[in-house]
């Protein structure tokens, strides 16, 4: 049986877990008198779960627009369900505690993995029990996050990360729903620019989407601009949406995706997400539509989708930048 590791997290941890920068932590430990880290051996700050289960809410609740200083004297029980009555965009969440521990599973089963099809029995027991929906659109993006952040601390190893992402991408791949084919909706074309390795975040907006009804052609990882121009006038694509890594660096994601608005026929809109986005200047990213989170895309797809008549897809003006570009700018 797999242990699961409650031990206390660090404050990187707590950050990539809860969104929080360790500034405004710090600031809520002297202003609010939370979170109250204990102390490590070397005087590091470390965070029990029940503190990051709280953050974390606190963290979504501000989001929304609420004030900190309203929030702090509320109980746990009464930030959940100041949670569960905000307007839902997308696929509910897991209960954050929950979460965490299986985000702490998951990396203990590759640590010691054993007989590999056990963690793909195990996956496809959480997207049978959660929905595939909410588990692309949450867990995924979690157990992504956990296994690259345990591979830079040297926690795994390479030949784990791939494990996993060739588990995952098996296993969400065997749930997907049928294709589907439609030429009246808008249809989504995704890859990832040449050099770009990572395609798990294509993976989980490809389901989100297929789920909501859309026509959706994926090219794999690391095509060439005149390969998308190419594929997008021969099958009448909508929408490119592409996905850069910090791993790509900002220089190559910016020509990559300046090139292939330049290619690409006017009426065909240009999406981008992953949080390379975040190094490459607004400037860049003129005519490209900019999502934080595979959720935001899909919303943005049925307005489209919803829209009447053939301007549908015109919406975007080339010359700018979307309020959901600017959002991922000023947030990432």
């Amino acid at each position: 049986m797999t242990q699961v590791n409650t031990a206390p997290l660090s404050l990187s941890e707590i950050e990539k877990f809860t969104g929080l920068s360790r500034e405004v932590l710090r600031k809520w430990e002297l202003r609010y008198l939370f979170p109250q880290p204990s102390r490590g051996r070397r005087g590091e700050r470390l965070y029990s779960q029940k503190q990051a289960h709280r953050l974390r809410l606190l963290a979504r609740l501000i989001d929304s627009g609420q004030r900190v200083g309203k929030l702090m004297p509320l109980t746990t029980a009464q930030l959940q369900a100041l949670i569960e009555a905000l307007p839902r965009q997308g696929p509910p969440e897991p209960n954050t505690l929950l979460l965490l521990q299986q985000v702490q599973m998951l990396v203990a089963r590759l640590r010691s993995p054993g007989d590999g099809s056990s963690l793909a029995a195990w996956l496809a027991g959480l997207v049978e029990q959660l929905g595939l929906e909410s588990f692309v659109a949450h867990v995924m993006p979690a157990f992504n996050q956990a296994v690259g952040s345990a591979w830079e601390n040297g926690q795994l190893g390479v030949h784990a990360e791939h494990f996993y992402t060739e588990t995952v991408n098996e296993v969400v791949t065997r749930a997907l729903p049928g294709p589907v084919s439609n030429p009246l909706l808008p249809s989504v074309l995704l890859t990832t620019p040449p050099g770009e390795l990572h395609s798990l975040g294509l993976l989980a907006l490809h389901a989100q989407l297929r789920l909501a009804g859309a026509v959706v052609i994926g090219l794999g990882a690391q095509t060439p601009v005149a390969e998308v121009q190419e594929a997008v006038l021969s099958m009448k694509i909508s929408v490119v949406a592409v996905s850069v890594s910090v791993c790509l660096g900002a220089a190559r994601a910016q020509a990559y995706l300046q090139n292939l608005r330049q290619a690409l026929p006017q009426h065909c809109q240009l999406w981008a997400g992953g949080q390379g986005c975040a190094a490459v200047p607004a400037q860049a990213l003129i005519g490209c539509e900019v999502f934080d989170d595979t959720s935001s895309a899909v919303l943005r797809w049925q307005n489209l989708a919803n829209s009447s008549g053939a301007d549908a897809v015109h919406e975007l003006p080339v010359g700018m930048v979307s309020r959901h570009g600017l959002h991922a700018l000023l947030t990432t």
